[in-house]
């Protein structure tokens, strides 16, 4: 039987500090995304480049040449929850009031550290007879640092996988 692992067992995390450089975390305030928060969904939106070259007899090739990465939470507002206040507070802001850090521990241990701009704030909203909502969008702001399960800080690029030290790592193919 095939072992799941379960998706609360993602932890995510805002910078209730604001700070920006995802370089420099000793000044941020994480706390925890979790209470009231019943889904998260990961987007790429990736950006294509798809050319006809003249031997593929017609047929494009895709290059993936960019990523905005974000982040949709969704749930119920919980009032004193210090993530969702935060978050929250920021319903009537524009421009760098809505950016801070992202935090994202993943179910293997690897830790992805974005600067993020808080987008589609939605601070509470729902029928009368019903628990108020609570949604926003967390969208990666440039290249996030990714420090995999053993410490080692991974960056990738359009060729191939590099580490912190320059050294490089062959990606690996599957199939």
């Amino acid at each position: 039987m095939a072992k799941f692992k379960m998706n609360y067992k993602n932890v995510f995390e805002i910078d209730t500090a604001g700070s920006q450089d995802p370089k420099d975390v000793t000044k941020a305030t994480f706390v925890p995304l979790a209470a009231g928060i019943s889904g998260v969904t990961p987007a790429a939106n990736e950006t294509d480049d798809n050319t006809a070259y003249y031997d593929g007899a017609g047929f494009t090739d895709t290059d993936v040449t960019g990523k905005r990465i974000t982040l949709a939470f969704s749930g119920h507002r919980v009032i004193g929850d210090a993530a969702q206040d935060f978050v929250a507070s920021k319903f009537l802001s524009i421009g760098q009031n809505l950016k801070t850090l992202g935090r994202w521990t993943d179910t293997n241990g690897n830790v992805v550290v974005s600067s993020v701009t808080l987008t589609a704030i939605v601070p509470m909203g729902g029928n009368a007879n019903a628990k108020q909502t609570f949604s926003f969008t967390m969208s990666f702001n440039g290249k996030p640092i990714m420090t995999d399960n053993t410490g080692k800080t991974v960056e990738y690029d359009e060729d191939e996988t590099t580490t912190a030290s320059g050294t490089t790592q062959t990606p690996v193919q599957n199939g």
